[in-house]
């Protein structure tokens, strides 16, 4: 029986389907074809009559679609995203992603000192986190989901935090995920949680990360388009 092996999320759309390995902290992004033969699969867990479904789909002969799935299948089985074993290590599941994306926080222009100081301690701790695996970072931000939520006032007062305690002598990449993890980390430090997002979108692909607690959400809708709204892969 084909499934994913632990470690690997995905969520589809009309567009495709986005795959992230957090074992090598890779994105695989699935065109419409390959997207509704990887939901079959997942969903039945073989490839038992697939020719079938996917030449009544695109019109065509069985025998011209069959080559085309088991090329497919066999590129996401030596990608390691699909097996027809268990995984051997369990990963913290992602929450409940078939749900309403929750609307963006309202950014202050004013910054209060204590959370400047607060920010340049996050930056610190979360450049130094993200030195490890993708699947690492998971587990450490698993591990704080025992706190309450953060509001969303503090939440929008902690990116806007980060934005203004970025070091100009800084060479590194400071971009969405290491903003977003951050925000993740001071919320910690103010003894409230934060979901730590990472999401893509299609047309053209692209993946981002951000912050958000049920009530709104920060770092998520700067890059956003209205038709091409990003689609949440994992929820930490």
């Amino acid at each position: 029986m084909l499934t994913t092996p632990a470690g690997v999320h995905h969520a589809s759309c009309r567009e495709g389907t986005a795959i992230l390995d957090c074992r090598s902290g890779q994105w695989v992004m699935l065109d419409p074809d390959a997207s509704r033969i990887w939901q079959v699969i997942i969903a039945r867990g073989t490839t038992d009559g697939l020719a079938r479904q996917v030449a009544a789909w695109r019109g065509t002969d069985e025998a011209v679609v069959a080559p085309a799935i088991s090329e497919t299948v066999e590129h996401l089985v030596a990608r390691g995203l699909l097996t027809d074993a268990p995984g051997n290590e369990p990963a913290p599941a992602p929450e409940n992603l078939a749900r309403r994306l929750p609307p963006a926080v309202a950014v202050p222009d004013q910054v209060r000192l204590r959370f400047r100081i607060l920010a340049v301690v996050a930056l610190a701790v979360a450049l130094a986190v993200l030195r490890l695996p993708l699947r690492a970072r998971v587990r450490l931000v698993h591990a704080i989901s025992c706190l309450p939520y953060a509001t969303p006032k503090d939440l929008g007062m902690l990116y806007a935090a980060v934005l203004t305690v970025r070091p100009p002598w800084w060479r590194g990449r400071l971009a969405c995920m290491e903003t977003s993890l951050t925000v993740v980390v001071g919320a910690a430090l103010l003894g409230r949680r934060a979901r730590w997002v990472l999401g893509a979108r299609f047309l053209p692909h692209a993946a981002h990360a951000w912050a958000e607690v049920p009530d709104g959400a920060v770092g998520r809708d700067g890059q956003e388009a209205v038709d091409r709204p990003w689609i949440p892969v994992i929820a930490v």
